[in-house]
């Protein structure tokens, strides 16, 4: 990679940076219900004679009343957003029906919809369940009334237990064949990366939540092109709000012209707020089905320090080689097949032999993605097992703390069991208003017992989870209502590989040596408006 080097905060980059924040909290939900709210106390002053007229009164009130039945009868919406959306029926009665429908509209018409679970299904056939069978059969057979050697430990029956829910519920299998590095910074992984990606032979698939053009970008694209030029096939999946400046149609066209197909997920629309939802938040880069990495980390030049956004740029990515990567390839030819001309997708053309021979004994790997329209909240119920797994640590960093109360009471319990829970999260936020919800969670969770770390050198992007130094999870998901809920999200879990463990847990204590913790006397201190700004904010979480 090219010489490091922080570009000027005046510099063109950064207007560039600053042009998408601004649209993002345009098009945002956010901003469509504070919109209506306006629009709505506008035509209360100004039509009140004929809006408080008995008739038109009475119609109002029926109608609240049926939307809050609704709402409250709803198994999709979480409790948390139950209670959102029933103060915006109350507070706004004559468009709190037209603006639930307009931010819900790609679930109402979502014309893909259909044929992403179509694709789903299709690829159950491509995925290796073998090891996955070889342990329920583990599990039938073993006999709990009897105690000795031949069988499973208690730790290990309660873990296999678990990859029931895998197998039955995300459908995904588990390997044991698999070999990983695990990468403290982005700098390097974007090294490994484009090095790897100078070797293939085959693809090299990319999908990616942002992607800014910079330093990191063009050497990125100066690669692509030779692999391309050579025959390799280039696919580049980019999340819509990307499009609302550089990188659209026409960009897509550019990069057609050196035979590099990219794609836009979701484009947004200035018309349409649900396009905002359901973002593709996945990071994902396969190399020949032979290689994979996910984590934190998107096309950007923050991500690898080379420009200053939010003083350091703390991230992580993992890589791993063996069985493990099928998943990944199939993951990325989910959403690509959304925008696919063709019914099926030919997945064996892809899925080529990825055998290796340096793998952990004991270790399994579980790479999952969360699609918004599962009936399960994969990487939710991940982090509650092991969160209820835990008898002596669980780390956490994450940019964003912004959780339900069900979360809560699941931190809390760990917590007030004796368990060492750690949560990090930025010093420096990339948004204000979210670091004032982050920190109205600081007092009832260290209350409980759990500590709470502001990393003082700049903003935390990693989504690491790390328990025992038994399990760890790398991935894309944060602690957040979108994420949890909303979002398109990948990452892997990992049982009992000690040498990565022991790579996160030491990545953790790095972080953690130059972290502040928010003791009570700190949170004290805490500007009581602060703190009054950050309870209500917390309010509209959901929706943020």
């Amino acid at each position: 990679m090219s010489e490091t080097y922080v570009l000027n905060k005046n510099s063109e980059y950064s207007s560039y940076r600053k042009k998408v924040s601004i649209l993002r909290i345009l098009f945002s939900p956010m901003f469509f219900i504070v919109l209506f709210f306006l629009v709505e106390i506008f035509l209360i002053l100004f039509f009140s004679d004929f809006i408080y007229k008995k008739e038109l009164q009475f119609l109002i009130i029926i109608l609240s009343i049926f939307e809050i039945i609704y709402i409250v009868n709803s198994k999709k919406l979480k409790d948390s957003f139950k209670i959102i959306w029933m103060l915006v029926f109350i507070s706004m009665p004559i468009f709190g029906v037209l603006l639930y429908f307009i931010l819900n509209l790609t679930d109402i018409f979502s014309l893909y919809r259909n044929k992403l679970r179509d694709t789903v299904i299709n690829s159950k056939k491509y995925y290796d369940f073998s090891f996955s069978d070889e342990i329920r059969e583990r599990l039938k057979l073993d006999d709990r009334s009897v105690n000795d050697d031949n069988d499973l430990k208690e730790e290990v029956y309660h873990e296999y237990s678990f990859y029931n829910y895998f197998h039955d519920y995300v459908e995904t299998p588990i390997y044991k064949d698999v070999s990983s590095y695990y990468f403290d910074n982005g700098k390097d992984a974007f090294e490994d990366i484009i090095k790897k990606m100078k070797q293939a032979k085959h693809f090299i698939f990319i999908e990616i939540f942002i992607l800014f053009d910079g330093i990191v970008w063009q050497e990125m694209l100066k690669v692509l092109k030779e692999k391309a030029k050579e025959g390799v096939e280039v696919k580049l999946l980019v999340d819509g709000l990307n499009s609302i400046l550089r990188f659209n149609k026409k960009y897509c066209e550019y990069l057609k012209s050196f035979n590099i197909e990219a794609k836009i997920f979701k484009p947004i629309s200035p018309f349409i707020a649900s396009t905002q939802n359901r973002r593709d938040h996945r990071k994902i880069f396969v190399i020949d089905n032979k290689i994979a990495y996910t984590g934190g980390i998107n096309i950007a030049d923050e991500y690898a320090n080379l420009y200053e956004r939010f003083g350091y740029w703390k991230d992580s990515c993992i890589r791993i080689k063996g069985k493990a990567v099928d998943s990944f390839t199939i993951m990325f030819l989910h959403l690509w097949q959304i925008y696919s001309a063709s019914k099926v997708i030919d997945f064996d053309k892809y899925l080529i032999d990825n055998k290796i021979e340096e793998k952990v004994d004991g270790a399994v790997y579980v790479p999952y993605t969360d699609y918004p329209y599962l009936a399960e909240n994969v990487s939710l119920e991940i982090y509650k097992y092991m969160f209820n797994a835990s008898n002596e640590y669980m780390y956490i960093m994450t940019p964003y703390l912004v959780i339900d109360e069900a979360m809560v009471n699941t931190i809390e319990s760990a917590a007030k069991r004796g368990v060492d829970v750690r949560i990090i999260v930025p010093r420096i936020p990339d948004k204000k208003y979210v670091f004032y919800v982050n920190r109205s969670y600081y007092r009832s969770l260290v209350l409980a017992g759990a500590k709470i770390y502001e990393y003082m050198p700049g903003f935390i992007h990693s989504k690491i989870y790390l328990q025992d130094n038994v399990r760890a999870v790398v991935g894309t998901a944060n602690l957040d209502y979108r994420s949890l809920y909303m979002h398109y999200e990948n990452g892997i879990y990992i049982y009992n590989d000690n040498k990565i463990l022991g790579d996160i847990k030491r990545d953790f204590d790095k972080v953690l040596s130059e972290s502040k913790e928010m003791t009570m006397s700190e949170i004290i201190k805490i500007p009581k408006r602060y703190r009054f700004f950050g309870a209500i904010l917390k309010v509209f979480a959901p929706l943020m």
